[in-house]
């Protein structure tokens, strides 16, 4: 069946299929007894839940779970952030792994179409169908309603095979770019460990003089007890994104009505959370690289450093979960239910190596800001990358970009 899209005076012809003419269903058990149980990641499509997760969370009868091979899509039906109407990933990364048995699963009739509907599927083209059966009201403990039946009569809409493989090239290119780029950005993450590492088993000095020594934190911070003015945003704390709004962060306010007696958190402050949060069992350390005075939860510790330098250098030590679990393991103590039991005076009273002259310090500070400013600016690149990918990918996928027949490139 023939169709045309209108957009913005453009008409594209695509060709309506059904969802059971290209692709084939897949009952396949775990008779095997397989235990690479799969979960669907935006980055990664299906990967290992112990590889995402460092665990395995799958429960049950495994024999129950559908068998994958390399080259098959799975379908989640559940719906979560960035993904409205659940997601459709192909296995990529393993021979072989096992899904939930509420997965829908499919393998394409022909091989040769597999890149272009890895691609549909990842374009979101596809969410406009899945909406119109996905039965409203129906959803049930984050599971869209939709049937097996449903999915096999929902309609794709594809340009010619000769589209499809110009269309997989382009799209392609752009993909392995983003790997490069990506993988340079990693690069420089082990640099700056590597060096980072070498300054803090003092294998290497920043400064004409080592002056690093054994000092109790509490000689090195102070915690000032001021609270909220009444004025101040309420900020959280993350692992990757350290001292931040909180709305900004989590999507919503979790504070308290009255935020009187919450902590006030100044420029260069140390921050304290302990919670346990992924690698971070016994809470994290943040320093506020904020301009501006911000409150945070009268549960956490707020501790103002001699020097902003040694703030970035305390930042920097506990950004990683051993040098944090290391400091934190013979300080912490953990309640009936598991909960972290440890005071402000107890936190400070470990012993860390630190460098204490200022023009060390500021020498330090400066690389670790200088290095991390250009890896904050390559991710910008690349976000901004990725986003002319996927702007791409909607525009070639609907047909609102044109590629003439007889050229390899393409026109908008």
């Amino acid at each position: 069946m023939q169709i045309k899209f209108k957009k913005e005076g453009l008409f594209v012809d695509r060709e309506a299929f059904l969802f059971q003419d290209i692709f084939d269903r897949i009952n396949r058990r775990n008779v095997e007894l397989n235990t690479n149980t799969l979960t669907i990641s935006a980055q990664h499509g299906l990967i290992s839940q112990e590889d995402f997760f460092n665990k395995k969370i799958a429960i049950g009868n495994l024999s129950k779970y559908f068998l994958l091979y390399r080259g098959d899509f799975a379908y989640n039906r559940s719906y979560s952030v960035g993904y409205p109407m659940g997601a459709i990933k192909r296995l990529n990364l393993y021979e072989k792994g096992i899904v939930s048995s509420l997965y829908i699963c499919f393998r394409p009739k022909n091989v040769d179409q597999s890149d272009y509907l890895e691609q549909y599927f990842n374009s979101g083209f596809f969410n406009n169908e899945i909406s119109k059966i996905a039965q409203e009201g129906a959803r049930n403990h984050g599971l869209l309603n939709i049937s097996i039946d449903d999915l096999l009569k929902a309609k794709l809409y594809l340009p010619t095979r000769a589209t499809q493989v110009k269309i997989v090239t382009i799209l392609k290119s752009w993909d392995s770019f983003i790997q490069l780029f990506s993988e340079y950005i990693r690069l420089k993450r082990d640099l700056k460990k590597g060096m980072l590492q070498k300054l803090f088993s003092e294998k290497v000095s920043l400064a004409p003089r080592n002056s690093w020594s054994s000092v109790f934190l509490r000689d090195v911070l102070s915690e000032h007890e001021r609270i909220s003015g009444g004025v101040e945003e309420v900020h959280s704390v993350s692992v990757n994104k350290g001292v931040i709004n909180q709305i900004e962060h989590l999507g919503r306010s979790f504070s308290a009505k009255n935020t009187s007696n919450y902590k006030l958190v100044l420029p260069g402050d140390i921050v304290y959370t302990k919670s346990p949060t992924g690698e971070f069992p016994f809470g994290i350390v943040k320093q506020s690289k904020l301009s501006k005075n911000v409150i945070t939860s009268p549960l956490y510790g707020v501790f103002t450093p001699v020097t902003q330098s040694l703030g970035a250098i305390l930042d920097e030590y506990f950004s990683s979960p051993v040098n944090t679990l290391n400091y934190l393991t013979p300080l912490v103590q953990k309640g009936a239910k598991n909960t972290i039991a440890i005071t402000n005076d107890r936190f400070l009273s470990g012993m860390l190596r630190l460098p204490l002259d200022e023009e060390e310090q500021n020498a330090i500070s400066n690389f670790i800001s200088l290095v991390n400013n250009e890896i904050q600016m390559l991710e910008r690149k690349l976000n901004i990358i990725k986003a002319q990918k996927g702007h791409l990918l909607t525009g070639l996928i609907m047909g609102n970009i044109r590629i003439p027949e007889s050229t390899g490139v393409f026109n908008d």
